[in-house]
């Protein structure tokens, strides 16, 4: 029998019911995971397998969205899976650092080069980790870009199936 980290109690799993992987910063749901609850203090843990590759789907989907500019938890989820520190990243962008800061802690949107710009490093990295090509469409997902996106709204919420991220092939977009 399993004991609970925290107070020792029983732990039970389940399998039904949608994990919130909120730990990356933002809005994720996660089907199909296997969880494990403790009944005495009511814990939840999951294990969650390749996290690594699970942050390049998260961060493929995020790139490929085609309708908003990136809103700060995204721009900071893929600062922080980039492996960067805000310096690092303003000096690749060709801006000062505080803008960085400002466009993560919500007080200024990103412009729209910076946003293409951001996006196409961050594919390039990812593409790279995986020692493999994830985007095909590059070029054709920036010519579909609203001109004008900084009124559209980002999705709330990302859904993901352990198969997104732990199947054979990784094709983002």
């Amino acid at each position: 029998m399993k004991k609970c980290l925290e107070c020792g109690g029983k732990i039970t799993s389940f399998k039904n019911k949608p994990y919130t992987y909120d730990e990356c910063g933002l809005d994720v749901i996660i089907h199909g995971l296997t969880q494990f609850k403790c009944e005495k203090c009511g814990e939840v843990y999951v294990s969650l397998p390749n996290i690594e590759k699970l942050h390049r789907v998260i961060g493929g989907f995020i790139c490929s969205q085609r309708k908003s500019l990136l809103t700060s938890a995204e721009i900071k989820f893929l600062r922080k899976d980039l492996h960067l520190k805000s310096k690092e990243l303003a000096s690749a962008l060709g801006i000062r650092p505080e803008t960085i800061s400002r466009w993560e802690n919500d007080k200024e949107p990103i412009g729209e080069t910076q946003d293409r710009l951001l996006r196409s490093i961050y594919m390039n990295y990812a593409s790279e980790s995986a020692n493999s090509v994830i985007c095909h469409g590059v070029v054709q997902m920036f010519s579909g870009l609203p001109r004008e996106r900084s009124k559209i709204k980002s999705p709330k919420k990302i859904e993901l199936n352990p198969t997104d991220w732990l199947g054979a092939g990784m094709e983002l977009c």
